[in-house]
């Protein structure tokens, strides 16, 4: 071989050594970077998971004789009454004493995950409806059962009933009637599922004492139909909640379930209607109005809503509570000719939000508006953590709120989900707190 062919074959191979050798060092700061990714992520996911320890709530409150009932779902890991439920959250039926003090709590603990939405007080007990899910399909497909339990007056489980139509059911709201009770809620189709179905969106059944069913109306569209709240006349029945998307009802039955009147709201979030009370001849619905309906979901603008309605489904007046992007009130009471609402707001926390999971951080919202829509008191219940007002009744002279908080302003540690007392007086000030 020639000197010069030589020399060239030395320098090829110089050159591609120096290639591979620069190949290789690529190779690894790719590498490098992807570990550092997944650790990242990992870390991400790990600190997500540590954020709550673990989840305690409360949907609603009733007060009785000697304290207070309620409901809602808990994994019950600083339970006294209760095994540890490390995989899935479970319903439970809770009594506190007038010093909340809790007198027992009654674990729902048949099949995997369930909740309680609403709880009343009967004859001999109490009555609680919401949702569970009884196979690992159901699991997988985020669907349930409408569950219904009947308690007595110490805690124990007298009866229960489930109820599936479409595919994905659940009960919102309970009323007691002299010959049975009334359940409102939803079944729809599960998420990916196409097509209809004519049995399926919002649904309201009657029951007698018995659990066994008298009738059943349904209404709305079968895909995000839903009933949220229920108010009984004499010689009526009126719901409100969801049509098709972003479609608020309100809506008049006769007592056996025949529809009267429906009234459309354009246009409300992804949830409706929320609430109604009566006042005077009158009723209020609250929830939360979209302003902006043609935006993409995530810039959807969504202010707290109040709307009066006479009884013939003619909107009187509504009003607004603009809070961040962000706003709903869930519940609703009138106390003497006002109306008292709460819900909440809220913002996303960008520094600990990723690609594939916001972090959204609560406020409660406390607001009173005389009986022609006036402002009296609009203001936020902020904390370092989120606070979550579910419901509001009156006790007394004032008024007690509940729902669910990891604040410390509230009594959390700024990282369990915990539920909570909180009372206010009638101008709104924070008096005190029980978690």
């Amino acid at each position: 071989m020639k000197k010069k062919e030589k020399e060239t074959i030395k320098k090829v191979t110089t050159d591609q050594a120096k290639i591979v050798k620069w190949l290789k060092v690529i190779v690894i700061l790719c590498v490098a970077i992807i570990i550092c990714e997944l650790i990242f992520i990992g870390l991400k996911m790990y600190n997500r998971g540590q954020a709550i320890a673990y989840v305690d709530t409360l949907a609603t409150t009733k007060e009785v004789e000697d304290g207070y009932i309620g409901v809602g779902s808990s994994d019950f890991k600083n339970s006294k009454f209760n095994d540890y439920s490390e995989e899935y959250e479970k319903a439970k039926l809770v009594k506190y004493d007038k010093d909340h003090n809790i007198v027992f709590e009654t674990a729902y603990t048949k099949g995997f995950a369930s909740y309680f939405n609403d709880v009343a007080e009967t004859d001999d007990g109490f009555i609680a409806v919401g949702a569970g899910q009884y196979s690992e399909q159901q699991v997988t497909d985020n669907a349930t059962d409408g569950l219904i339990v009947l308690y007595d007056k110490e805690g124990n489980q007298l009866n229960s009933k489930t109820l599936q139509i479409v595919g994905d059911t659940t009960f919102t709201k309970v009323a007691v009637l002299d010959d049975g009770y009334l359940v409102i809620g939803q079944s729809i189709l599960q998420n990916m599922v196409l097509g209809t179905d004519p049995n399926g969106g919002a649904i309201m059944v009657k029951y007698d004492k018995d659990l066994n069913e008298v009738w059943r109306t349904n209404y709305g569209g079968s895909k995000s139909g839903i009933f949220n709240d229920l108010y009984v006349e004499d010689d009526a029945i009126y719901v409100v909640g969801k049509d098709a998307t972003r479609y608020g009802i309100f809506v008049k039955y006769d007592r056996d379930g025949n529809r009267q009147f429906v009234k459309n709201y354009e246009y409300t979030d992804t949830i409706g209607f929320s609430a109604i009370d009566k006042i005077g001849d009158d009723y209020v619905v609250v929830g939360s109005k979209t302003m902006n309906i043609d935006a993409e979901d995530e810039d959807k603008e969504t202010v707290a809503l109040v709307v009066k309605y006479d009884a013939d489904g003619n909107i009187i007046f509504e009003q607004t509570y603009k809070v961040n992007q962000n706003a709903r009130f869930n519940s609703v009471l009138v106390d003497n000719n006002e109306i008292v609402v709460v819900g909440h707001t809220y913002e996303k926390i960008e520094e600990e939000s990723t690609d594939s999971y916001n972090v959204l951080r609560y406020s409660g919202l406390f607001a009173k508006y005389s009986a022609d829509g006036d402002v009296i008191v609009e203001q936020e219940e902020t904390g370092s953590r989120d606070i979550y007002f579910s419901d509001i009744a009156v006790v007394g002279d004032e008024y007690q709120i509940v729902g669910q908080t990891s604040a410390k302003e509230l009594g959390g540690n700024n990282k369990d989900l915990k539920s909570y007392f909180l009372y206010y007086d009638k101008d709104g000030k924070k008096l005190r707190y029980f978690s």
